[in-house]
Formats: C-alpha cells, sequence, structure tokens
C-alpha cells in the first residue's frame, strides 16, 4: 500500500509495483495469519483484486470461503467468476480449489476427478515453467483420502469389490505421496485408517507407529 513520505527510490518502486500485485499480497498475509478478523480482512483485499479484473482475487476469495467453510454458495460462486474472467486464471487452481469444494460437498467422484487431473498436468499455461504437479504429495494426500471416503460409500456385501479396489487405490496413491516424503503423516495417518478396514493388521500397526513417531508433539507447541 502507499507510504506517505516516501520519495527517491521508494518512491520508484512504489510505482513499479501493480496495485493488484500489493492488495494480493496483503490478502495473501493476513490469509496465512488466519484469525477470524484477519480473514474478513483478506476478503476485501481479494474484492479488490478481483475488481481490478485479476482471476487471483476470486481465486484467493475461494481459499478464504474454504477456511471458513463457506462451500455451498460463495466458494463456487468465486471460482464460476475466475473461470469467467478475461484474465485467464489458471486452469490447476481452478481444479484444486474446486476439488477441495466437491469434497466438502460430498461430491466425491467429482473432486477424485479433478485431483487426477492435476496430477496428470499438461497445462498449457504451465508450459516451459518446470512444474510437475505428479509430485505433490499434498495433491496425493487429497486424492488418497478422497478414494477412501468414496470407498466407504460402497456398503454391503454386494459392493465389497468396489469398495476394497477403490481402497487399494488409495493406498496405492498413499504410498507414491511417501515415495516422496516417508515422514508424511496425514499418508500414514489415512494408510492406518485404510489397512485396518482392509483387515491387514499389521500394515495398519505399523503405519500407526510412523504417525506417532513423526506427528508433531501437540505439548510440544
Amino acid at each position: 500500500l502507499p507510504v506517505a513520505g516516501v520519495s527517491g527510490d521508494g518512491a520508484a518502486l512504489e510505482e513499479d509495483v501493480e496495485e493488484w500485485v500489493r492488495w494480493n499480497d496483503y490478502g495473501i498475509g493476513l490469509l496465512r495469519k488466519g484469525g477470524q478478523g484477519e480473514l474478513r480482512g483478506a476478503e476485501e483485499a481479494f474484492q479488490r483484486v478481483e475488481e481490478l479484473g485479476r482471476s487471483e482475487g476470486p481465486i484467493n476469495l475461494s481459499r478464504v470461503y474454504l477456511r471458513e467453510g463457506r462451500v455451498t454458495g460463495d466458494a463456487p460462486e468465486a471460482l464460476a467468476r475466475a473461470a469467467e474472467l478475461e484474465h485467464e486464471a489458471r486452469e490447476w487452481h481452478l481444479l484444486w480449489f474446486g476439488g477441495q469444494v466437491d469434497k466438502q460437498n460430498g461430491r466425491l467422484d467429482e473432486a477424485i476427478s479433478k485431483y487426477r487431473q492435476v496430477l496428470e498436468g499438461g497445462f498449457a499455461q504451465a508450459k516451459g515453467r518446470g512444474f510437475d504437479f505428479s509430485k505433490d504429495y499434498r495433491v496425493l494426500n487429497e486424492l488418497g483420502n478422497t478414494l477412501y471416503q468414496r470407498a466407504r460409500q460402497e456398503r454391503g456385501e454386494a459392493n465389497q469389490a468396489a469398495r476394497t479396489a477403490l481402497m487399494e487405490e488409495a493406498a496405492e496413491v498413499l504410498h507414491e505421496s511417501l515415495r516422496l516424503d516417508p515422514e508424511n503423516t496425514t499418508a500414514h495417518y489415512t494408510l492406518q485408517q485404510i489397512y485396518a478396514d482392509l483387515g491387514d493388521e499389521a500394515a495398519a500397526e505399523r503405519h500407526g507407529g510412523l504417525h506417532a513417531t513423526y506427528k508433531v508433539d501437540d505439548n510440544a507447541r
């Protein structure tokens, strides 16, 4: 934001930074701080970014709304506006945050599809930028957990095969996450649940022990 009394090199620097960048960075700082008052301020900052015609505005508004649990109206509406702006939104942002909205609204198949598209990559906007989302353990963890939640919807003996197949696929995805980050507590925790449901007590106990080993000590905080 403009600072009163700045002159010389400081004034020149101020002119070089676009207004939307200042508002967006300010909003991200408030979002990362995370208190209720800060989220309200972040929302106002990102609304200003959207008014300036940048897709980062509604994309980051969706992040605020996800944090606040506003997933039935505000978050999907923000993502829809981002997709329609003349300033083209990044495809992987629309898929990633759209997947989170779908998951929280119980549309697990839609969320799974979006997470898979993120991992597959091939986005024209990412060309030459060195992005490889297949190595992002956060996306792998989300896909693995969503597959597990979807498996749990396959109830009854008639659906046992489908349930097992989804759980085994979820385990495979989470093991890929562990190949990238062997100490990933989210992957170990979900694998503990999966193997317990599959009846593999040894594997469940192993991942439960690793989760206990690597998780942050709450008392140490």
